[in-house]
């Protein structure tokens, strides 16, 4: 996976923080603080994405 990550132009330091992150769910990682409903928003990936990250790319260019 490391070398996948790499030839797909990650630095050294994004592979090991993408291994760590993905080795750390595989072994029973149990977050700090865990999802409550208070810790939770009902906003999808792809309303934040349009309403945050759209506009940045759109007065970039």
């Amino acid at each position: 996976m490391r070398v996948v990550l790499a030839g797909a132009g990650m630095s050294p330091s994004q592979v090991e923080a993408v291994m760590g992150m993905s080795t750390g769910l595989r072994e029973g990682f149990v977050p700090e603080q865990p999802r409550t409903p208070v810790t939770t928003t009902d906003t999808t990936l792809e309303a934040w994405a349009r309403t945050e990250l759209r506009p940045a790319f759109q007065t970039a260019g």
